[in-house]
């Protein structure tokens, strides 16, 4: 079943919303699915976009502490487990090289027994302390999962990351929300609204739909958000999804023949240059034999490739450059 959209809302691309409304802020605050990684593939271009307006650390809840060590170069399999997707680790690479600090604030405490609030009141004392104490006009980005983005308590007395970040430094901050307007396996675990959106080719790019008379982004008549984030359809092509050309600028490449040479399951994966094998790789793809006609997908860069086999063994490398 569909549900049509609120009058007078319109499409308008996320990109183009969340830079006219994080003028109005000093906290953006995007709420992920971590399982997910489409939801993170606004990030690179959204750390360009909010840099350019002054936005100067980047917090997330998945960061290891030694994330804002001086000595930081690359992201790993210790920087934070969610940072084991390559789309994520890319983001990272990119806030680095902009010059990001990068502020980790996930806590190991144990709270209370039946104090489900706990975590989050010590990741906003977390954030209040390693940023605003330190700089009290900061900008921040903040990546966190799912309702811990949310700017109210819950119900049942919850009271997430955002709504006591927001307390405590008394900031209203941009809250966006990206799990909920997006495709699932099935039509029927789907949002009405998401439905709606996508069967009237409303959702061309990753979209925000606004009520510019009103001043209100949809998702703001919840009160604890401030945006949904719609997700185009995904198309798969050559065994990829298509927002990885659309929205993050990857290019397909075919996979260099010598690393496919032989026969059964391999993993390809593509590192960038410089880097070693211990570092999350720029992109990697699970290969079922020479049969297989998936492409890597890859920024423009020189990189290093190798195929490992089902014994975790280095079958092949080469090299490569993307222009």
């Amino acid at each position: 079943m569909e549900t049509p959209l609120p009058e007078f809302y319109r499409a308008e691309g996320a990109i183009s919303v969340i830079e006219r409304e994080a003028r109005r802020t000093r906290l953006v605050i995007w709420g992920e699915e971590h399982h997910l990684p489409q939801t993170r593939s606004l990030y690179e271009v959204l750390l360009r976009t909010l840099w350019r307006q002054g936005y100067r650390y980047l917090a997330a809840e998945t960061f290891a502490d030694e994330l804002m060590n001086a000595e930081f170069k690359y992201p790993d399999y210790q920087s934070g487990f969610y940072l084991r997707d390559p789309v994520f680790a890319s983001a990272i690479r990119t806030a680095r090289s902009l010059g990001y600090k990068l502020i980790a604030y996930e806590t190991q405490e144990r709270g209370p027994t039946g104090d489900g609030s706990f975590r989050d009141r010590k990741q906003a004392e977390n954030i209040k302390a390693r940023i605003f104490d330190h700089d009290p006009q900061a900008k921040v980005f903040i990546i966190a999962g799912r309702g811990h983005a949310s700017e109210e308590t819950a119900p049942g007395g919850w009271t997430p990351m955002a709504s006591v970040l927001k307390r405590l430094t008394g900031i209203n901050p941009l809250t966006l929300y990206a799990p909920r307007m997006s495709q699932r396996l099935t039509p029927d675990e789907e949002d009405p609204f998401y439905r709606f959106a996508t069967s009237h080719g409303l959702v061309k790019e990753p979209t925000i739909f606004v009520n510019r008379s009103e001043g209100r982004l949809l998702g703001s008549d919840r009160g604890d958000l401030d945006a949904y984030i719609f997700w185009p359809r995904i198309e798969v092509k050559d065994g990829r999804p298509d927002w990885m050309v659309k929205e993050l600028g990857r290019k397909p490449v075919k996979i260099p023949r010598q690393l496919l040479n032989g026969r059964g399951i391999w993993l390809v994966q593509v590192f960038k240059e410089g880097e070693p094998a211990s570092a999350i790789p720029i992109d990697q793809v699970i290969i079922d034999d020479q049969s297989d006609r998936k492409v890597l997908m890859l920024p423009r860069g020189k990189f290093w490739i190798r195929t490992v086999d089902r014994d975790s063994k280095v079958f092949a490398e080469t090299t490569l450059s993307v222009s």
